[in-house]
């Protein structure tokens, strides 16, 4: 399939009925100075399974918070607006993750909890948003693997084992693009602000992010360290390679990368239940 239509089938996404909509409304209320938490929660419980999802999301380990969260309003207020965006898009496409790539779902779980780790310690403010970056870094696979032919998609697959190569060397081998730039066209698609967006195109090359580098430093990170944990499933066996910009601009030693192994673990034990 043509990268372009590739990209036209991805535009007419069908699985994902209330996404879009739902995600530009909140995009346009979020632009306006005068717009409330309740006025965006309005908007999300048009769908009330769709809110329903968010505050099962919300107030389930991959948060971890210390009471619970009742409502859409409260949910926006305590983790605002672009995580509860990221939110609305994970909890829209979860079925698409789950019949994607066995494994993907938990992957995608612990980049999360350890981007929320990784956030803290280098003393990113707006840690939640990068966990929902670290949530979503994979999701361009999932709409990749779901749109392919099921022959070409298990060619990948065959490539991966048959090569011994990354899941991400297979796409461009077979295909000409990756996951990544399919990453990218959704975000254009579903206008997600650059802190999503980036972490989605360039987690695997973080030095060619230019408006959110830090957030796109910490998910890369945080997607090598799962993967070497071995929590879930990316596609293939394989670490990928630590960018030195990266690891430069985080500013960690060995002795912090030590402390977020450590911290990461508990969170892990938590989701591992939750999945």
């Amino acid at each position: 399939m043509e990268p372009a239509q590739l990209k036209r089938n991805i535009q007419r996404i069908r699985n994902l009925p209330t996404l879009p909509p739902i995600v530009a409304k909140i995009g346009k209320l979020v632009e306006s100075p005068t717009t409330s938490s309740a006025d965006v929660a309005r908007v999300i419980a048009q769908d009330q399974v769709l809110s329903a999802k968010i505050l099962r999301m919300a107030n389930s380990p991959f948060f971890g918070m210390s009471r619970k969260i009742s409502s859409v309003t409260q949910a926006l207020v305590i983790l605002g607006f672009n995580v509860i965006k990221g939110l609305v898009l994970t909890t829209s496409v979860f079925e698409m993750i789950q019949h994607s790539i066995v494994g993907l779902w938990e992957h995608s779980l612990g980049a999360a909890a350890a981007a929320r780790v990784i956030a803290a310690r280098v003393g990113e403010a707006e840690v939640e948003e990068v966990s929902v970056a670290g949530l979503l870094h994979d999701l361009g696979k999932v709409v990749l693997t779901v749109q392919l032919e099921p022959e070409v998609r298990d060619q990948i697959f065959k490539l991966v084992e048959d090569k011994k190569i990354s899941f991400m060397e297979a796409e461009q081998e077979l295909l000409g693009f990756t996951h990544a730039q399919v990453g990218l066209w959704l975000a254009e698609h579903w206008k997600l602000p650059e802190t999503l967006a980036e972490p989605m195109t360039y987690h695997h090359h973080p030095e060619r992010a230019r408006l959110a580098p830090l957030q796109t430093a910490i998910v890369h990170l945080a997607d090598i360290v799962i993967r070497a944990r071995g929590f879930g499933y990316g596609g293939d066996p394989y670490v990928p390679p630590l960018s030195g910009e990266a690891w430069k601009l985080l500013g960690l030693s060995t002795k912090d990368f030590d402390a977020i192994l450590e911290d990461i673990e508990p969170g892990l034990m938590n989701l591992a239940d939750y999945t």
